[in-house]
């Protein structure tokens, strides 16, 4: 089941009960939450249907939520989703597990009740492991792990609603890297957090220029051990940081 929690006071010191949002089915994997409308919202992969699913809150605490939706089901589709608002509406990117291509997919109201046909991002081989869905100066973006060639990629679309995206670029391609990503927008520029495969290291790295067409040195962040899968990046009172797991 596809479960939601949150804290019972501002700091996080306390949790309220933990809710089940969606028990239809065996439901809930590659979770992402996000603020839709003033409410929570969660995009997710029903294993059992092998859909993608949303689902949004009815209250701004998410005591109560909604019906949720299916978004895509053209086959084997919604593994590794994140969601974002783009232009005022909810959107996701995911993985089409059966064309192994990347998709972004965006809702035609504020609230995610209906929405839009999918887009194929890229399709270069098996692409789109891990996306990370963020707005980035103004345009959306994802970073993703291309299986095939084992690097890191980052697109970001030519337009604020993301209905035509740009050429995808490399941004990490020493040995086997790119996989958990994650995205945000540091200081302006868009940043990603990932582990690099070959060395079993967490790595960080930052664009040069706000629309991230060209990208700085990576910097390995931890290499104590194997670390660094399921990364998250975020900006914590001015600076990036990372959660991550150590496997050793």
């Amino acid at each position: 089941v596809l479960k939601y929690v949150r804290a019972s006071d501002a700091s996080g010191a306390g949790w309220g009960s933990p809710i089940t949002v969606d028990s239809a089915s065996d439901v809930g994997w590659c979770p992402a939450l996000a603020t839709v409308n003033g409410n929570p919202a969660v995009s997710y992969y029903d294993c059992t249907n092998q859909d993608l699913k949303y689902v949004r809150a009815s209250d701004a605490s998410g005591a109560g939520w909604g019906k949720a939706v299916t978004v895509d089901s053209a086959g084997y589709v919604g593994w590794f989703t994140s969601l974002a608002v783009v232009n005022g509406n909810p959107a996701i990117s995911y993985y089409d597990n059966t064309n192994d291509n990347l998709k972004y997919v965006r809702a035609n109201d504020a609230d995610g009740e209906s929405w839009g046909a999918p887009l194929t991002v890229d399709s270069a081989g098996d692409v789109g492991w891990y996306s990370s869905l963020k707005v980035v100066n103004g345009t959306p973006a994802i970073s993703y792990y291309d299986f095939t060639n084992g690097d890191l990629k980052y697109v970001r679309a030519g337009d604020a609603q993301g209905s035509s995206w740009g050429t995808p670029v490399t941004v990490d391609s020493t040995g086997d890297v790119g996989a958990f990503t994650s995205l945000a927008v540091v200081k302006g520029n868009a940043a990603i957090s990932y582990y690099d495969v070959s060395n079993a290291d967490l790595k960080y790295v930052r664009a040069s220029d706000v629309d991230g067409k060209s990208w700085g040195l990576p910097v390995t962040v931890d290499s104590a051990g194997d670390v660094g899968r399921f990364s998250s990046l975020a900006g914590v009172n001015g600076k990036p940081a990372i959660c991550y797991y150590d496997v050793t």
